[in-house]
């Protein structure tokens, strides 16, 4: 059984380019999703009731990734009870990063460093970010509004970075990394747990990044470690685990200029649209007939295909058909490879330039393609990585053991596999 162990750490993001976009206005009720709590439209102020817990008021159809947003807020100077804000990188009601303000402290010595703070939600709440890091997410407001006036606030997003503006001011008064793992996604009004608040003038400037790659991580089919950590419970023993990974994995994205979404359910053309790669790593479920058909179009048609499976141990071919999905290009996974020895190693190829050290312990067969990966026992008698390239443009990159490609870097006493190197390249030539 193959074991490690991580620590929770924040997400490393990667940089989006600029482009250009339209200001518009949004202050109609039919722009909007219904909130849980009370919303009232009125002369181009939207009221927030106070309730229990926090909420979002979600902007319709909007999908933000870089540029700016502005708006007016007010909330009241209600001690602990007046939390106002803007929501951003929306997936769902609980899914979501937010910028908000405490206007009860505005005014309060004492608690001026408390004035602004980012959260990544559902897990990075205010107190587990001051908790862990202290001073880093939130700050104070140089220029202070009054506790109860209309102020202004100015979002410059330029992912993974997000700077706070108030008021006009020349310099930020908040500037943070997000933590997040799509850079992408709706914008919202937010008001927290027993507060009311207003908005009005929110207007937005989007900056599309013409470089970004697009990766797709299949998360649908019982994928044995692979997941959207946002959408684990933070009970999950295995979410420190994979926010390591997931942090490991966008250091790699942030070489290539890409960027992660999660496919939660089936896989059909529509959901692999604009998508530059697939990434799929040991699924455990059937996929359908239509879900074959769909990523060998997307294959067809120009796309990128990393797939990796394990030894019968994690995932076996009863399990899962992706074999069904390799057939037409000639690859298959078989058999489990006879070696016992922990270590394996790339050669030179258009992928690895130069040989890499990578982890590597208990594989199947990969047959087909043009082997560069391989065990340290055996040799090249038996690859457990292979790549393809299409004719229409489509690559594939298929691995028969787990390891690297969860970026482990010590296994049995050795500590200095290159998994990142390695991830880096796949990616890099996969997007290509």
């Amino acid at each position: 059984m193959k074991k490690t162990y991580f620590l929770l750490t924040l997400l490393v993001l990667l940089s989006a380019c600029r482009g250009s976009g339209q200001m518009s206005a949004y202050d109609q009720p039919d722009q909007w999703e219904s909130a849980t709590r009370k919303t009232a439209f009125n002369m181009g102020v939207i009221h927030m009731d106070k309730a229990p817990g926090s909420d979002v008021l979600w902007l319709k159809n909007s999908d933000f990734s870089n540029g700016t947003i502005e708006l007016d807020i007010k909330g009241k100077n209600n001690p602990g009870a007046s939390f106002v804000g803007l929501a951003f990188n929306g997936k769902s009601d609980k899914i979501y990063d937010a910028v908000y303000f405490r206007p009860f402290n505005f005014e309060n010595p004492e608690k001026k460093t408390h004035m602004v703070q980012y959260i990544a939600m559902p897990h990075l709440d205010w107190k587990r970010l001051r908790d862990n890091y202290p001073g880093k997410y939130e700050a104070e407001i140089q220029t202070a509004p009054k506790p109860e006036d209309w102020f202004h606030v100015k979002l410059e997003i330029e992912f993974p970075y997000v700077k706070v503006y108030v008021n006009g001011a020349e310099k930020p008064a908040l500037t943070v990394e997000q933590i997040n793992i799509s850079g992408h996604g709706k914008i919202g009004l937010w008001v927290g747990e027993g507060s009311e608040g207003w908005y009005k003038n929110l207007r937005f400037r989007e900056t599309k990044s013409m470089r970004s790659v697009n990766v797709l991580m299949d998360v649908g089919h019982k994928q044995v470690f692979w997941n959207d950590p946002k959408s684990m419970q933070i009970e999950n023993e295995k979410i420190a685990r994979v926010y390591s990974m997931t942090e490991a994995l966008f250091q790699t994205m942030k070489e290539i200029d890409g960027r992660v979404d999660y496919a939660y359910g089936p896989i059909d053309e529509q959901t692999l649209k604009d998508q530059k790669i697939l990434f799929d790593h040991i699924p455990k479920a059937q996929y359908s007939e239509k879900e074959v058909k769909a990523i060998q179009h997307f294959l067809n048609s120009g796309g990128r295909l990393f797939l990796v499976m394990d030894s019968d141990y994690w995932s076996n071919l009863e399990e899962t058909n992706v074999n069904d999905i390799l057939a037409p290009y000639g690859i298959r996974f078989k058999g489990a490879i006879p070696d016992s020895l922990p270590g394996g190693h790339t050669v030179a190829s258009p992928i690895t330039m130069t040989p890499l050290k990578i982890s590597y312990h208990e594989a199947r067969i990969v047959e087909g393609g043009t082997p560069f990966c391989y065990g340290d026992q055996l040799g090249e008698k038996y690859p457990f990585g292979v790549y393809k390239e299409l004719d229409g443009g489509g690559k594939l990159v298929i691995m028969s053991e787990a390891m690297t490609s969860l970026y482990m870097t010590s296994w049995q006493g050795v500590d200095d596999y290159q998994c990142q190197d390695f991830m880096q390249a796949v990616f890099g030539w996969l997007s290509k």
